[in-house]
């Protein structure tokens, strides 16, 4: 084989795995494009439901620390009874707990803007 055949073969051959290469990053920076489209909507799906079972869980939380601290145990079953209808003290903790995750993202933000 000669000199110029062997150049010849060796620049095809290196042009090949270039497209080759480029074909290859092509099609995975387009599958990382679909792929961030189609899992962003089920994403955001899921810290919705997670962050709405997050606060329903300190809402619970905190009517038991409310009730441990102004009321008596209930002693009887008829005690236990629970209304279906929102209650003063249900509302009270919610507002509690906004409260706390308000001032938890105020120190977070003041944190990071720290860090900048």
């Amino acid at each position: 084989m000669k000199v110029s055949e062997f150049v010849y073969q060796a620049v095809k051959k290196e042009m090949q795995t270039n497209k080759l290469n480029d074909s290859q990053s092509q099609f995975i920076n387009l599958f990382d494009v679909a792929f961030k489209k189609s899992f962003e909507q089920y994403f955001k799906q899921l810290m919705l439901v997670q962050n709405r079972s997050e606060f329903n869980t300190r809402v619970m939380l905190k009517v038991q620390d409310i009730f441990m601290q102004h009321l008596k145990v209930p002693q009887t079953k008829e005690e236990l009874n629970v209304s279906i209808i929102p209650h003063p003290i249900i509302e009270k903790a919610e507002e509690l707990v906004l409260k706390d995750i308000r001032k938890m993202s105020s120190r977070k933000k003041e944190l990071e803007d720290e860090q900048e």
